[in-house]
């Protein structure tokens, strides 16, 4: 493998590792004999690829003290969920992205509607709660727990959740969603989700909050989805009033 080849793919180690949050911005980097005895190369390899992740300002060298995480390198390829407004499936985001696709189906069950959601199936006694992992490159990127009312859908069970979205389900029974509201926050990783996410109760994710209403206003869906930031962007625009 040719020298260049090598310090590249150190590069992208540590990028990933300051992504994923393995180093966190003001961490005190391994020193070049360490990091080259770890990865089984030589320390001018090493040398290469952190001038490098200093030019582009990621680290930060401070002589007789080390080498630090300065900035988070940001990702290419992201996931717009602000685009979108989730009005199409999720899968569907992370396709048109270019990024392979593909879905877990955790659990499917009829539940009865609880007083949190009560205010939103009003008419419904049970609605489906449908959990979904989702997968960017067959790597855990998302949970999403959805629920919908049995009084407008059936046969939930007889449905290919982990090959069909939602939202194709919804259009057999004659409802598509018409509008969508969403709420973001930036929280930590739910602790019942953080081992099917391979992520720890430390790390922040992007927590959002969808409600689907069909043409004539009936709420249709009530979805909580928890996604990694590692391939996700969301986009705001303030206005001065």
């Amino acid at each position: 493998m040719k020298e260049d080849a090598v310090y590249v793919q150190l590069m992208k180690s540590i990028k990933k590792k300051i992504i994923d949050g393995e180093y966190h911005i003001g961490d005190r980097m391994e020193s070049e004999r360490e990091m080259a005895e770890k990865y089984g190369i030589n320390r001018l390899t090493v040398r290469n690829a952190l001038k490098k992740l200093k030019e582009d300002g990621y680290l930060d060298a401070h002589v007789g003290r080390g080498t630090y995480v300065k900035g988070m390198p940001i990702e290419k390829t992201k996931i717009n969920l602000s685009e979108a407004d989730g009005l199409i499936s999720l899968s569907m985001q992370i396709k048109q992205t270019g990024l392979k696709s593909s879905r877990e189906v955790l659990s499917l069950q009829k539940i009865i509607v609880d007083d949190e959601k009560k205010e939103f199936f009003k008419d419904s006694e049970y609605m489906y709660e449908l959990i979904r992992l989702s997968m960017v490159n067959d790597i855990p990127y998302a949970v999403q727990e959805s629920y919908f009312p049995c009084s407008l859908f059936k046969e939930a069970e007889r449905f290919d959740f982990k090959n069909g979205s939602l939202y194709e389900y919804m259009e057999i029974w004659g409802y598509i969603p018409a509008k969508m509201v969403s709420q973001l926050k930036i929280d930590y990783t739910p602790v019942k989700y953080q081992d099917v996410l391979q992520y720890g109760a430390d790390r922040k994710i992007f927590s959002l909050r969808y409600y689907a209403y069909d043409c004539n206003g009936n709420q249709i869906e009530y979805t909580d989805s928890y996604n990694l930031p590692n391939y996700t962007a969301y986009k705001y625009i303030t206005k001065r009033e």
